[in-house]
This record gives C-alpha cells, structure tokens and sequence, in this order.
C-alpha cells in the first residue's frame, strides 16, 4: 500500500512538472531573448546618440569613442560597426556567424550596427535552463517528500488494521482500536470490532449447543450399551448375541462422534491419524447394512481383503464408508459393490451401484454443501461431510463415474500385505465372515474404556474383565501403530 501511494504520488507530481514547466521553459527562453534583443537595441541607441553628438560638433568619428562603449558592456561580448561617408569605423572582436544583430540609421546619415556572437546568445539561454532544471527537481523533490508522508499516514493505520483482523482469525485478545485520523479507516476498523464480537457469540452459541447436546446424548447411549452388554452376556440364543454385539459396535461408533463434538470446542488441533485396518472397518459396515439391503430387496457385495492397512481415523473413515453404502441404498438401485484396490502408495474403496447415475449438471458440485438431486429430500451435508474427513486424514473424496455411480475413497497406504485376486473375501456369504464371537472382547473393552467405565458398576465391570483382554483382537480389528504427523 505505501508503494502504491507513493508510485501514485510522484507519477502525479512529474506530470504536473512536465506539463506546467515545459510550456514554462518554452516562455522562459523566449523572455531571455527578447531581453537580450532589447538590451542590444539600447546599445544601438547609445552609439547612435553618441556619434550624432560628435558629427554636429564637427568631430569626427573614431575607433577609440566606439572602443568605450565595447569596454561598457561587461557581461556582453559586442562588436559595433558604423559607417559615416563611405568610411567603416570597428569595435570589438568579430562576432563570428549567425550573430544576434541591430541596425539603425542616424539623423547625420551615419550606420550604426551592433552584433552579439552566437555563443553569448547560448550562455544565456542556458542558464534560463538551468533555472528551470532546478526548479524542476525542487517541485519533484517537495512531491516525494509529501508522498512518503501521506504514505505513511495512511499504510500504518491499514497494517494496524490488518494485524487486527489477522488478530481476529487466530482468536487472539484485542486491546481497544486507537483513532488513526483517517476516519474511512476508523470506520473499517469499528465494524470489523463489531463483527466480530457478534461472531464469537454466535461461536459460542454454537459450542454450548453442541456441548450440551452431545451431554445430552451421551447418557442415554451408555444406559442403552450396559443394556446390550447385559444382554450380550447373559442371553443363550446365538442371534440374540449376534445382534447386541452388531449394536454395541453402532453405538460405540455413535459414541465416538459424540465425544468428538464433545472435544472438538476445547481444542484447535486437527486428530492425528493412526493405522486402520479396513478389513474391520468393511465387515462391520457389511454387518450393519446388510439388513437394510435384504428388506430393500436388494444386494450388498463387500469385498474384504484379507489386509489392507491405511492411515486414518477409524471413527471419520467408517462415517465415510457408511455415507456411501447408505448413499447407494437411497439413491441408487440393483446391487451395490464395495471393493478395495491398492498399491504400496495409495489404497482406494470403490462404493458402485447398478442405478440410473447422477445428472451430469451435478456431478460437478455434488459435493459442495446444501446440493442433491431433484428428487432428493436430503439436506446435501452427506457428501460434503464426508470428503471433509477424509482431507483430514490426508485423503480425498472423488466421484469416480456419474454412470453407473462410482465414489473412490483414495487413501494413503500404511505397510501392509500386497493384495491379489485371491486375497478377496465376500462378506454376507459365509466366506470369510466373523463368527457371532469374534471380536467381542476387544469391542467390549473399548467400549468399557470410552463411556461405561464411568456409569457401570465395579461388579459388571469385574464380571466382564475375562471378556476384556486385549489379547483376544482377531485379525482385522484395528491396530494404533506409530503415527504419522501432518505437514
């Protein structure tokens, strides 16, 4: 901003030089000349008087009496001629070519001619130049002083009130705003006070109601998990046991969110992403979908490998794969496919349907928010939720194909086995599935960690603790390896 100022000032300051002091020069040079012609007229003048004088006396005319009037002009180098009779009479040096001359003709019939030499004519014409010149630089000089002033006086109040707003963004505390002098700028930073003092309210609206609402949640679903774990623990029919176990992992998944809504006001550092194994995540995803497909009369085909870690969050990457799968079931139709292809860099879940696809005129903003399909009756926050937490992690969210639907959920690989054709299991066909047991114990500690360690009581807790070794994780649950920081 101060460059700019004082660019603008002096570009204005030298047009105002070069068009005031041209036309100025131009008149400056001619008065030097006409006072240089008015002066030689007046010597002419002179010489003319002065030899009429001696011719009426009867004297005659001499180089001596023309010589003193040479010898008077001392800034003037002059050469006079007169001619009386036929007779020339000379004084001074001879002027040389192209002199600036005067002639007259006295009453005795005498001619007197005066000449000044070329070179006394430049002399003062160039010094009226020089005049100018400085006169020129002192305007242009005066110009500059003032533009880095008024540069001053008006960049510092705007890098205050950008340090203000920069203030503003990071959260930090502002002291009250000093009056700059400029009242735009004064104004500017007033309403900038005022904005955000009505954000930080409306941000503070928003985190208590998310506090509170998130506390309000949280009671329920540790009353409702103690009661799955009861009867998880106590009942004797497999498919009794085989739907509580589906139903604490949903409810621990939910409890999950709600802690992070919980946290997510008190802290201003994004999550750390750990070691997931998809294998788990897909098979609970299969589990928990799967009776929502049979009822809808339709297939859900996951294909789970055998390994595949990545790096991710397990709760946000299973919001992710649930939005798509439940996003193909509302909007799509025939079977639904998710599939895993992966490479030593990169892993990608593929969520397919066999439906008629998404209008060409979407695709391109189906994942900004408040956008769906005409025949929608979402609110469009799915998809746009979705790809936010899989940046956060360092992945991405794409629309693959707009028909059929593809959405490719890119991550980024952690070591792991490389996956063939044959390391494929289909979950839901009795291929590769868990047992209704498997994994019980791990699902119960965690959850025994996160939320009912602080409402179940020190007996339940003792009566599950064989339940509760780590030790008995199957293959494919999730694994915390060493973290990878983001950049």
């Amino acid at each position: 901003m101060r460059q700019r100022v004082l660019q603008a000032t002096i570009i204005t300051v030298l047009l105002a030089v070069l068009m005031l002091g041209i036309p100025l020069g131009v008149s400056w040079l001619t008065l030097a000349r006409q006072n240089l012609t008015s002066q030689v007229n007046k010597i002419v003048d002179v010489v003319r008087i002065d030899t009429e004088q001696r011719l009426q006396e009867g004297g005659e005319i001499d180089e001596a009496m023309l010589q003193r009037h040479v010898d008077a002009q001392t800034d003037l180098n002059i050469a006079i001629v007169v001619i009386h009779d036929g007779v020339t009479y000379s004084a001074g040096d001879p002027p040389g070519p192209d002199p600036a001359s005067s002639n007259t003709t006295g009453a005795a019939g005498q001619s007197v001619s005066v000449s000044i030499p070329q070179s006394d004519v430049r002399a003062h014409t160039a010094s009226a130049w020089v005049l100018i010149t400085v006169a020129g630089l002192a305007a242009l000089s005066i110009g500059v002083s003032v533009a880095l002033w008024q540069a001053q006086r008006i960049s510092m109040p705007l890098a205050r009130l950008s340090r203000r707003a920069e203030e503003m963004g990071a959260g930090r505390s502002r002291g009250p705003w000093q009056p700059s002098g400029i009242a735009e700028i004064d104004d500017v930073a007033e309403e900038l006070a005022r904005s955000g003092a009505m954000l930080n309210e409306r941000l503070e609206a928003e985190s208590r109601l998310a506090s509170d609402a998130s506390h309000q949640l949280r009671t329920p679903l540790t009353a409702l998990s103690m009661r799955l774990d009861e009867i998880l623990a106590t009942s004797s029919e497999e498919w009794v046991r085989e739907e509580a176990r589906i139903s604490l992992e949903q409810i621990d998944r939910l409890t999950e969110v709600v802690h992070d809504l919980i946290n997510a006001p008190r802290s201003s550092q994004r999550r750390t992403p750990g070691v997931v194994e998809l294998r788990s995540v897909l098979t609970q995803q299969s589990e928990e979908w799967s009776p929502a497909y049979r009822r809808a009369h339709r297939e859900l085909r996951v294909l789970v490998p055998r390994s595949a870690a990545v790096w991710g969050s397990t709760g946000p990457l299973t919001q992710v794969i649930a939005t798509l799968v439940e996003n193909a079931l509302v909007h799509g139709a025939g079977r639904t496919t998710v599939k895993v292809r992966r490479n030593d860099h990169s892993t990608v879940v593929e969520v397919a349907d066999e439906g008629g696809g998404i209008d060409p005129e979407l695709g391109s903003s189906i994942f900004e928010r408040s956008v769906s399909g005409r025949s929608s009756s979402g609110t469009g926050v799915g998809l746009a939720l979705a790809r936010t937490l899989v940046e956060d992690d360092g992945g991405r969210l794409e629309l693959l194909t707009e028909s059929p639907t593809t959405f490719g959920v890119f991550l980024i690989s952690a070591p792991g086995d490389d996956i063939g054709e044959e390391d494929y299991d289909e979950v839901g066909t009795g291929r590769g599935a868990r047992g209704p047991a498997e994994g019980r114990g791990g699902r119960l500690a965690k959850v025994a960690r996160s939320v009912r360690a602080d409402m179940a009581g020190a007996e339940g807790h003792r009566a599950r603790s064989g339940a509760d070794d780590l030790d008995s994780l199957p293959q494919g649950s999730v694994v915390r390896r060493r973290p990878r920081s983001r950049t």
